[in-house]
């Protein structure tokens, strides 16, 4: 024959320059598959066994039957013949080759180390197949290697068109520039292994542009000498339009996916997580871990480590523009292995959500909102996009959130947030129906015949939205309420009045709060209240003069009576209180003699302190008390009285006369 057996050295860098690119395409198509770019050695799925058993036979085996040798074995300059005739191998031979790398690397790849030995220079998959190796072009008589004129010849133009096209572009540049940009992908997506990662984008996109720029070169070169050699002029246009597109698509990502995260890069390089990291913390009791900020690099192990000195801590609030998926994945693990009990306390966004809705049970807290939308890669490349997105629909169906939800998450761009309404994640039972009333459930004592702690009567209280709320306006209100709660409770236990009477303790807990916001808020606040005090003065009524006279003098009692309708109105007034802006003004806080003369003129003189007591932690009112009849009549009166003294009346009738 008149070429040699080829040496081992252009062999092992076929297989390097080989086992790079299958590397590439295979990261690539586990991901758009199943969301991860390795498998294990055990997984037996059948897109695995597809992708990283049958297609590399099939691609092997269909260069070696076609051009007698695959992509790194035509850059090192050698090729696979039939060891009798020279002639490319059949495809039996190609079957029967690739299951004897098998057999050669098996053990510790002493198939390979065999060609040494061979006097023929021929591994065991070569002798089993009845092939050999040898090279497909003369060696340079001056010296230069056969990977250095490789790379000379096609930067010239002098490779066939179809070499330099689909060869050095579609099969060697192509696979190395889908792995870089899914490389990039993938950090910006999942945020994992960030410095390796990272390291290996600062290091890759230079020599990816170099590689690209020298196939898409020698291919345009080579268009010429095909054209000369009367080709089809259809094929070169189409040949050089494909290259200039693929050129300016690479180019978009550098421009716009790579250049302007360069500094990002650096930072990820270095260990230093650009977009931050969560402030977290455990609550006084140990009980309530509080995330709020970036998931950034790290916040999973972070967050593991106060959890570890934290055993009672299952409660989780949350308040986070998103950031790393992978970070947050982690975090549902930590959250789930808790039973963790979530709480939205501010936005929770993006990746946030997703340790959101890993909580055994699910509150948005008021002001709160879940916001979604769909990934962006950065990398100008909508193949690349649709990967990530279907990446992110996969995780969102493990976390069991609705198939709407996650076709409407993917339809938001990635520049916009979808807030879902409350009534919304009702519906779909994302979260827990908020409480109608100021009441809570009771906790039961950790241990049989043990009651329950004071702490888990805050804990109880934080979990109603209003309470939550109202704790933000007056810190040190749950604290209060809980504390009195469990000893009213203790001092009541066995008896019918027990849970009426600890939930009246909290009541008279948040007495005085209310009071002051009453006189604290603006005119629109109070007057949206009197509709919810009449209301209740009617309910009153029908319960009876003695009873409908107590609720009126500030008795908690009566209010435990009251219709939950009428009650729960009450609540959605104070959370609607809670969050209106604070009065342009700011008022005495008690009336002036002449104010009171003039409410006395106007509407009676028991206007004045009219409804002192509605919100009296003792239960008493001050003054003369008015009957429930002329209640209604002034509660009746003040919408018909001219605009400039109702203002004064609908403060004056809170505030205790004097």
């Amino acid at each position: 024959m008149q070429n040699h057996s080829a040496r081992p050295a252009p062999r092992a860098l076929a297989m390097v320059i080989d086992g790079v690119l299958w590397m590439a395409a295979s990261a690539v198509l586990m991901w758009a598959f199943y969301g991860q770019v390795i498998s294990r050695w055990d997984d037996l799925r059948p897109g695995t066994l597809a992708i990283n058993w049958l297609l590399p036979l099939a691609v092997c085996v269909l260069f070696w039957t076609w051009q007698g040798a695959t992509p790194g074995k035509l850059v090192a300059g050698i090729k696979v013949v039939d060891n009798q005739s020279g002639r490319r191998p059949s495809w039996s031979q190609s079957v029967l080759r690739w299951f004897g790398y098998l057999l050669s690397a098996l053990p510790l790849g002493a198939g390979f180390w065999w060609a040494k030995l061979d006097h023929e220079g021929r591994t065991w998959h070569d002798r089993l197949s009845r092939t050999s190796v040898e090279y497909s072009r003369p060696r340079p008589v001056n010296g230069q290697g056969l990977l250095a004129e490789y790379i000379g010849n096609h930067w010239r133009g002098e490779q066939s068109l179809a070499q330099s096209f689909w060869v050095n572009n579609v099969l060697l540049s192509f696979p190395l520039a889908a792995g870089l940009t899914g490389l990039m992908t993938w950090i910006s997506m999942k945020g994992e292994a960030l410095q390796a990662g990272s390291i290996a984008m600062l290091l890759g996109w230079p020599l990816m542009l170099l590689i690209d720029t020298w196939c898409v070169v020698g291919a345009w070169r080579s268009v010429r000498g095909y054209i000369d050699a009367n080709g089809s002029f259809l094929w070169a246009f189409l040949a050089r339009l494909i290259l200039f597109l693929g050129a300016l698509q690479i180019l978009a990502s550098l421009v716009i996916g790579f250049l302007p995260n360069l500094d990002e890069y650096w930072k990820m390089a270095r260990g230093i997580d650009p977009i931050g990291q969560a402030e977290m913390k455990l609550s006084a009791d140990g009980r309530t871990l509080q995330l709020q900020g970036p998931i950034g690099m790290g916040d999973a192990t972070r967050m593991g480590k106060l959890l570890e000195g934290a055993p009672n801590a299952k409660q989780f609030e949350l308040a986070s523009p998103g950031g790393r998926v992978a970070e947050a994945e982690r975090m549902v693990e930590l959250v789930r292995k808790r039973s963790g009990v979530t709480r939205a306390v501010g936005d929770c966004e993006s990746a946030c959500t997703l340790v959101f809705l890993a909580g055994s049970s699910r509150q948005l807290m008021p002001g709160a909102q879940l916001g979604f939308h769909r990934a962006s890669t950065g990398t100008f490349n909508r193949a690349f996009d649709e990967i990530a997105n279907q990446h992110l629909a996969r995780t969102y169906r493990k976390m069991e959130l609705p198939e709407d939800f996650i076709d409407r998450t993917l339809r938001t761009p990635s520049h916009r947030m979808w807030y879902p309404t409350s009534d919304e994640l009702v519906r779909h039972q994302l979260i827990a129906e908020p409480p109608k009333t100021l009441d809570i459930a009771l906790p039961e004592g950790r241990t049989a015949g043990e009651p329950a702690p004071a702490s888990d009567y805050v804990d109880a209280l934080r979990a109603n939205p209003i309470w939550f709320q109202l704790n933000q306006r007056f810190p040190g209100l749950l604290e209060d309420a809980g504390g009195r709660m469990h000893a009213a409770r203790a001092a009541l236990a066995g008896s019918p009045q027990e849970v009426d009477g600890a939930q009246m303790a909290a009541q008279q807990a948040l007495a005085p709060r209310v009071r002051e916001l009453l006189l604290n808020s603006s005119p629109e606040v109070r007057r949206s209240y009197l509709p919810v005090v009449r209301a209740q003065l009617r309910a009153a009524q029908g319960l009876g003069k003695e009873i409908c006279q107590a609720w009126l003098s500030g008795s908690p009692a009566p209010r435990r009576m009251l219709p939950a309708e009428v009650m729960a109105w009450e609540t959605r007034w104070l959370s609607a209180a809670l969050n209106a802006a604070p009065p342009s003004r700011n008022r005495a806080a008690e009336p002036t003699r002449i104010e009171l003369e003039v409410i006395r003129r106007t509407l009676g003189a028991q206007a004045p302190g009219l409804l002192a007591g509605l919100w009296s932690d003792d239960g008493e009112a001050s003054g003369e008390p008015v009957g429930c009849e002329r209640a209604a009549q002034l509660l009746d009166q003040l919408p018909r009285i001219k605009v400039g003294p109702r203002e004064l009346a609908e403060r004056v009738v809170f505030q205790t006369a004097s």
